[in-house]
């Protein structure tokens, strides 16, 4: 596929790389500063440059469209793509609110277009393996899941990521990944969310520089997982502590354990371990060197639109959650 990338901050270089892995080719950029998409073109070797992003987003030079602007301009423009017929991706979160990410589901519907969520954990083979053995009932029934995101020093890059306006803040940002991947790996849902947090500055409408959430969650129904009665998650997101990105679910029976879960530190080296009562750690590994971004972008261009609006569904699930969490904060 030809794809525009409409945005050309930090997150879409992993992106062109991914593209390019793919088979696909990145034939227009849109940013919306003149000089540095001249040079983002020019380190990446995109001839064609665009400030007009509506007008990448309907360019027949393209099939598919990479939406990598601040959160609080995803819908606008991932939703004027679906409508040009173009297959998008869109980076996480989904958008700033309910509200539009329920107006990207409804673009999504009418045109019948695939939109797929920039989240790519859920596309590396090693994530299915867990979710496998979660399934399999080898742990028991879970009593707790714990996520941890935290990237440190993240502020200093002057980004959307404190401009409340534009969707900034660690809620949104990492966040989306404590709740979606115990969504995703689990099937399990909260009924009640306790929750604290800290402003970037000393006045409520500053992002959120850290929030921790405790959550009472409740079985999905499926006979694996089992949940127990004390089912409790705990999510952590921040921008202080430094390269966090893990997760355990544990069970009456075994534990599950990966430090890593969103991108595997070793592209050659994607472990987990389940922890048994025996006090043994068994360590498995799958998809070995495998691109997580790369087989992301393959899901775009062969995912049907039903199989699109299944995960969109879960991305706005997630979303809810996140805004259910933040109006809490801010009581």
């Amino acid at each position: 596929m030809r794809w525009a990338f409409v945005g050309i901050g930090r997150v879409t270089h992993r992106m062109v790389q991914a593209v390019r892995s793919a088979g696909h080719e990145v034939v227009l950029a849109a940013g919306r500063d003149p000089k540095k998409l001249r040079d983002w073109q020019d380190h990446f070797g995109v001839q064609h440059g665009t400030t007009d992003l509506n007008a990448a987003c309907e360019s027949e030079q393209v099939d598919a469209v990479y939406v990598a602007l601040p959160p609080s301009l995803h819908a606008q423009y991932a939703i004027r793509a679906v409508e040009s017929g173009k297959r998008v991706l869109c980076e996480k979160a989904l958008t700033v609110s309910l509200d539009q990410a329920e107006e990207i589901r409804q673009a999504v519907v009418r045109t019948k277009v695939p939109l797929v969520h920039a989240t790519a954990f859920p596309h590396h083979p090693r994530s299915l393996a867990m979710r496998s053995v979660i399934e399999s009932g080898e742990l028991g029934e879970i009593c707790r899941i714990s996520v941890a995101c935290s990237v440190g020093g993240i502020l200093d890059r002057r980004d959307h990521r404190i401009d409340a306006s534009a969707g900034g803040g660690c809620l949104l940002d990492l966040g989306w990944y404590c709740v979606y991947s115990t969504l995703w790996f689990t099937g399990f849902r909260p009924s009640q969310i306790v929750s604290i947090g800290t402003h970037v500055a000393n006045e409520p409408s500053s992002v959120w520089y850290q929030v921790q959430s405790m959550a009472r969650l409740e079985s999905s129904g499926k006979e694996y997982p089992k949940a127990n009665r004390s089912l409790v998650a705990s999510w952590d997101c921040g921008y202080e502590a430094m390269g966090r990105k893990w997760i355990e679910i544990a069970g009456t029976q075994a534990s599950l354990i990966c430090d890593d879960f969103l991108r595997p530190w070793d592209i050659e080296k994607p472990r987990f371990w389940v922890h048994g009562s025996d006090g043994k750690a068994r360590s498995e590994q799958a998809g070995v060197g495998i691109s997580q971004e790369a087989q992301l972008v393959r899901s775009l261009s062969s995912c049907t639109f039903e199989e699109s609006l299944e995960a969109l569904s879960l991305a706005i699930e997630t979303q809810s959650i996140l805004s259910r969490i933040d109006a809490d904060l801010r009581r």
